[in-house]
């Protein structure tokens, strides 16, 4: 049994380049803090979210397959394939998704008195 994706490599790195300009977009826009017109609907976190992990996810199936062969016993091989525009999409993808996440944490976060 062979899993591998259907997807080329190219277009899924410019679908994903194309789908990380939203987080991008909020997060500079968040930074300068400015109000530019659509931030309201953008910087939902649906929205966010879901452009990181439709581009995540478009771009680890395009650069990673899963063989499991069946007999005694059974060999599951993974292997990653070194597309240079597919593991930018991805290594952008999780800084982003940190700096939300790190985001998130620090603006909910409250020190307590001590003591």
């Amino acid at each position: 049994m062979n899993i591998a994706s259907s997807f080329k490599p190219v277009a899924s790195a410019a679908v994903g380049l194309i789908l990380l300009t939203v987080p991008s977009y909020f997060i500079i826009a968040s930074v300068l803090r400015q109000n530019p017109p659509g931030l309201p609907f953008l910087g939902s976190p649906i929205i966010l979210l879901g452009a990181l992990f439709i581009a995540l996810t478009l771009n680890t199936l395009s650069t990673v397959s899963v063989n499991l062969r069946s007999g005694t016993p059974y060999v599951l091989s993974v292997s990653v394939s070194l597309r240079l525009w597919n593991l930018t999409v991805i290594g952008i993808t999780l800084a982003l998704l940190g700096v939300l996440l790190g985001y998130a944490f620090v603006e909910n976060f409250q020190s307590r008195p001590a003591g």
